[in-house]
């Protein structure tokens, strides 16, 4: 059952109220209003679940979005199921949800609106002919569509509809085969359910001991889901077994605490239930006053609940009849007896131990008010109903037991061809780790000396090969500082002479055309001077190596960003570190070619440049909004080729993500 005990826990308020806050008004948002209806409803405000079921409809409404706006309508009928008080609401959702269903041919829409018309019409007892008809035709549909939760869901309906009818066998059968479902499906917000009521079928059997066994289970789910509702739930069942058994202190405390989390949790339908058990309770204590007082608080919470006049609390009826019984108030015992008998013989199927219990209280008020006649037919009414109660739960009693053993002789039968697997399984591998070992032992001497003799050649081609790199990146670096200090102070100098000595020319006397060649003449040079100054700069920028490369690529930007049609952004992470000097110098010339290929060939309007680092790696992005591009293995172009040259160099990994239409982003990974 360990299994079965796996937290359930919902997505969180707390989580979908801040995603809801940066979520647009489209579909997504429908859906998270949604879950927070559902949350909430777990959490038994019904309230607010209704006031975020009617957001999701409205909005799902105003985009069209009909697949949202039928479970919008679902989720509200699903509230009513519980609350009772706008039914006519109600069946108008289920109206239009039908009409949704058929437009988006949705089938498992369609079965779920059966499914939820089933559970409104649970408590009306004028029509429980047309709950099965229902589960029947919404299980057709989930079997067509293999849906094995909500399969299981209709057994556990089933299952609720043979109890309410007395048929407790039929209903323990019907829970056995929704928890199999449920288990087969990894259901576990379906046995939320199932376990509980499971629990009640074997209370009614009067099987206590198996009903608290399934009690304590649910009682572990509901504490792992943190599931209030289901606690309070649970605690009633065990009070109504605690007074069976002559337990009533305990069940009174047990009720008062499952009062408290009804009244903290807003349970408006299950709150006048516990108050009329515990009136109950106070019956059997024949304290008659309190009996009264709870009976009475019970009634008037249900009947602001119910809005309808096709509804009796049975367990109301029968203790007022057996309150004014007791203080021999014989009319009134008559009168709420005789109008319960009414609503059980109306009822489809007969509510057997209702009526029963009604016969009785009628017996025993004509006998003390003197009709003796009227006493002997009720009684001989009472005793067939009881007898036929008496025979049926011995039928039933039997009939769960064979169901118990084969339930367990499955689960026995189970796990012994599981063991037995795993015993064969264990013998196959014991065989060959012997005729492994045997091999192992014969080469492990030599797979040794090998392995150490390739690590000492190893460590030394290490060692060998870092010294070659250093002294390479030395060579390079002192190499690119001579040939950018001679271009900067050599060629650089002789190119502003030149254009100084040709801007001191008198041009006055030449022609237009000569004035137009002397003007291309000068531009050339300061274009050849800048062009010169710019390579001398790149081949070893001072910034980067004072400051490091984020504030040369910075640099590096802020100057491209003198031209108008691209613009260049850089972020930088907040933890940022500078890596080793190999590291930002190869990655400032991989940024300088990514740059420079977005300025040629993306027809981008921005570039933007990403750059994190930590101990352990340095990343560098770049993505533009251009014009994209098919990423091509084969592709030898030499900017590319030069880039995959110094992220092997620095042993990382480049990942090119574009596609025409969609810009380009380069991901650029490499250890610190």
């Amino acid at each position: 059952m360990s299994a079965l005990f796996v937290c359930l826990q919902a997505q969180s308020i707390t989580t979908l109220q801040k995603e809801l806050t940066t979520t647009k008004s489209d579909t997504h948002r429908v859906r998270v209003l949604y879950e927070l209806s559902h949350a909430y409803w777990l959490s038994g405000q019904d309230s607010i679940a209704i006031l975020y079921s009617r957001q999701s409809l409205e909005l799902a409404r105003k985009l069209n979005f009909l697949k949202g706006e039928g479970n919008a309508r679902l989720r509200l009928v699903r509230i009513e199921a519980d609350r009772q008080a706008d039914l006519e609401g109600a069946y108008a959702q289920l109206d239009t949800i039908l009409q949704i269903a058929t437009r988006l041919n949705d089938r498992h829409m369609e079965a779920e609106s059966y499914v939820r018309k089933s559970q409104l019409l649970g408590d009306n007892l004028t029509r429980q002919k047309e709950i099965i008809p229902l589960l029947d035709k919404a299980n057709a549909i989930f079997v067509e569509l293999g849906d094995k939760s909500w399969q299981g869901l209709i057994y556990n309906e089933k299952a609720q509809f043979a109890s309410r009818g007395g048929r407790y066998s039929q209903s323990v059968e019907f829970y056995l085969k929704a928890r199999q479902l449920q288990e087969e499906a990894n259901d576990l917000a379906g046995l939320r359910s199932t376990l509980p009521n499971l629990g009640v079928a074997y209370s009614a059997l009067g099987l206590y001991k198996e009903a608290l066994k399934i009690f304590d289970e649910a009682s572990v789910v509901a504490q792992k889901r943190d599931d209030t509702i289901l606690k309070g739930f649970v605690l009633n069942q065990q009070a109504d077994i605690y007074e069976k058994t002559g337990q009533f202190g305990k069940a009174l405390k047990t009720l008062t605490e499952a009062a408290a989390i009804h009244k903290k949790t807003q349970t408006t339908y299950w709150l006048p239930k516990t108050y009329s058990r515990m009136g109950k309770v106070y019956l059997q204590l024949k304290d008659y006053d309190n009996a009264l007082k709870y009976t009475s608080l019970g009634d008037k919470l249900y009947r602001e609940v119910v809005d309808s006049e096709d509804f009796l609390d049975h367990l109301v009826q029968i203790n007022y009849s057996k309150i004014h019984l007791a203080r021999n108030e014989y009319t009134q015992a008559i009168r709420y007896a005789t109008e319960g008998l009414k609503w059980t013989n109306d009822s489809d199927p007969p509510l057997l131990a209702e009526r029963s219990e009604y016969h009785l209280i009628l017996a025993n008020a004509y006998e003390a008010s003197g009709n003796v006649a009227k006493a002997l037919a009720h009684y001989k009414q009472y005793k067939t109903d009881s007898d036929s109660l008496l025979n049926k739960e011995s039928l039933q009693k039997a009939t769960v037991s064979a169901m118990n053993y084969e339930f367990d002789k499955q689960r026995q039968q189970t796990q012994l061809s599981l063991q037995t697997l795993r015993n064969e399984k264990l013998t196959q591998s014991r065989n060959f780790l012997i005729a492994l070992s045997v091999l192992a032992l014969s080469i492990a001497g030599l797979i040794f000396w090998s392995n150490r003799k390739l690590t000492h050649k190893n460590e030394q081609l290490t060692r060998k090969n870092q010294e070659i790199e250093e002294a390479l990146y030395k060579g390079q670096h002192l190499e690119r500082k001579r040939v950018a200090s001679e271009l900067h102070d050599n060629l650089n100098t002789k190119l502003a002479a030149l254009r100084w000595r040709m801007e001191a020319w008198d041009v006055s006397d030449y022609s237009a055309a000569d004035q137009t060649m002397y003007a291309g003449l000068i531009q050339m040079l300061e274009d050849i001077y800048s062009d010169v100054r710019l390579i001398s700069h790149n081949l070893l920028p001072t910034e980067l190596q004072t400051h490091g490369l984020a504030s040369a690529l910075q640099k590096l930007t802020d100057k491209l960003n003198y031209n108008p049609d691209i613009q260049f952004k850089l972020h930088v992470g907040t933890d940022y570190q500078r890596p080793s000097s190999t590291v930002e110098f190869e990655l400032y010339n991989v940024a300088l070619e990514l740059i420079n290929n977005s300025i040629k060939h993306s027809r981008a309007s921005q570039v933007v440049l990403n750059l994190a680092h930590n101990p352990q790696r340095t990343r560098l992005s770049v993505s533009d909004n251009g014009v994209g591009f098919t990423p091509d293995p084969k592709a030898s172009g030499i900017g590319l080729h030069n880039i995959m040259t110094r992220i092997d160099t620095l042993a990382g990994h480049i990942h090119i993500n574009s596609s025409p239409g969609n810009g380009t982003c380069v991901d650029i990974d490499v250890p610190a």
